[in-house]
């Protein structure tokens, strides 16, 4: 089943540190891989190739979906240094798999804006570059 390419990104809250509330652009994407269930275990690498796993999840019932990261996330926030202000970037991208059937891959990655500047702008940096 050919699924479309998704990336989402949002500036993190306090409440996001602990538990990130996710795209309705993410949450379309994703419903279809969940086959009725309100979860959905992946794995998303980071720049530098390693591999996360997290747990997708959304309410099992009412109108309001509210998708958010579970199991996995307080791990990738500890380990990056996550803080409020930094931005959450989070992407799906279909590509073939060894056997030649399609597969996502995931990728996750946190910014913030760096010392450096172009155009007198800040240079968003990934969080490990700024530990």
């Amino acid at each position: 089943m050919a699924l479309p390419n998704f990336d989402s990104s949002k500036i993190l809250s306090k409440s996001d540190i602990t538990k990130p509330a996710l795209s309705a652009e993410m949450a379309r994407h994703m419903i279809p891989l969940m086959n009725g269930r309100h979860f959905l275990d992946l794995t998303a690498a980071d720049i530098w190739g390693q591999q996360w796993p997290l747990r997708y999840y959304t309410r099992p019932n009412g109108s309001k979906i509210c998708p958010v990261f579970t199991t996995g996330w307080n791990r990738y926030v500890e380990a990056k240094g996550v803080r409020v202000g930094d931005q959450l970037i989070f992407s799906g991208h279909q590509v073939a798999g060894a056997d030649g059937e399609l597969e996502m891959r995931y990728m996750i990655q946190v910014t913030r804006p760096g010392p450096v500047t172009f155009n007198r702008e800040p240079v968003p940096l990934d969080v490990e570059y700024l530990a």
